[in-house]
């Protein structure tokens, strides 16, 4: 019996070429030292290995090594002051939050006028609007807005809060008691409402998706699951195999 310590090294060595490799090649390499290794023990090798960030999901049943930063953007006092705002205010109240200023370390152009994104559940819109206005105090709001209003007077203001119907079971996660969206979420989101975020089209939402791609971890079929739920996974999926072949080789099969 080999020690856990020992088999960890091994496998970074064995790895660490690689861009990714798939249950099967990781069970070939276990089976080297432990033949007659059961499915559960190999089972739980996996879940060990994911829970010390040794490796990390790629996709279903594919993984790679950690070596990528999670996505962790700095929530200014606006973005806390909301999320505080929606916790007091409304009971099991369901959000996310996020900022566009957030985008500038990954753009060529750096912008100096950004949006907050503010997604609730579709019923709770006019509630949330007013309420930010009234109990807030914040002047720039805007509910849903079309392209008209978008063109005319979000683009002109230095921080408008966009406040949108928010697509149900969609990736997010909590920083400091705050719920934002996902990485993956935020990418199919640029992609999806280009008329909302038209400052980050065309070779901008390329240097994005490529900056993301090479910092951070990507959860590549948490991102297409919810791409097919905005009805879109065909498009990310010409777009990302177009624009960055070489960065995904080959994820974007079987990811469900």
């Amino acid at each position: 019996m080999f020690s856990t310590k020992f088999s960890e090294s091994k496998l970074i060595e064995r790895f660490k070429n690689q861009e990714v490799f798939s249950r099967e090649d990781l069970l070939r390499f276990y089976q080297v030292f432990e033949p007659d290794l059961k499915d559960g023990t190999f089972g739980w090798r996996i879940y060990e290995l994911k829970r010390k960030h040794i490796i990390r999901d790629v996709k279903k049943g594919v993984y790679t090594l950690v070596e990528k930063q999670k996505f962790n953007p700095e929530l200014d006092k606006m973005i806390i002051k909301i999320g505080k705002l929606l916790e007091s205010s409304f009971d099991h109240q369901v959000y996310n939050i996020w900022s566009t200023a957030w985008l500038n370390e990954m753009t060529e152009l750096q912008i100096t006028s950004f949006m907050i994104i503010l997604e609730v559940d579709k019923d709770s819109m006019q509630s949330v609007f007013f309420t930010l206005k009234d109990k807030g105090n914040f002047n720039n709001v805007y509910q849903k807005p079309d392209e008209t209003v978008i063109n005319t007077y979000i683009s002109e203001n230095s921080e408008p809060i966009i406040v949108k119907s928010m697509i149900s079971r969609a990736p997010v996660t909590r920083i400091k008691k705050v719920v934002i969206p996902t990485i993956e979420k935020i990418l199919v989101d640029l992609y999806c409402d280009e008329k909302l975020f038209f400052a980050f089209q065309g070779n901008q939402l390329i240097k994005i998706y490529e900056s993301c791609l090479d910092k951070y971890n990507i959860n590549y079929s948490r991102l297409l699951n919810y791409a097919r739920r905005r009805k879109r996974e065909e498009g990310i999926k010409e777009f990302l195999t177009t624009h960055l072949r070489d960065k995904i080789k080959g994820l974007l099969n079987d990811t469900n």
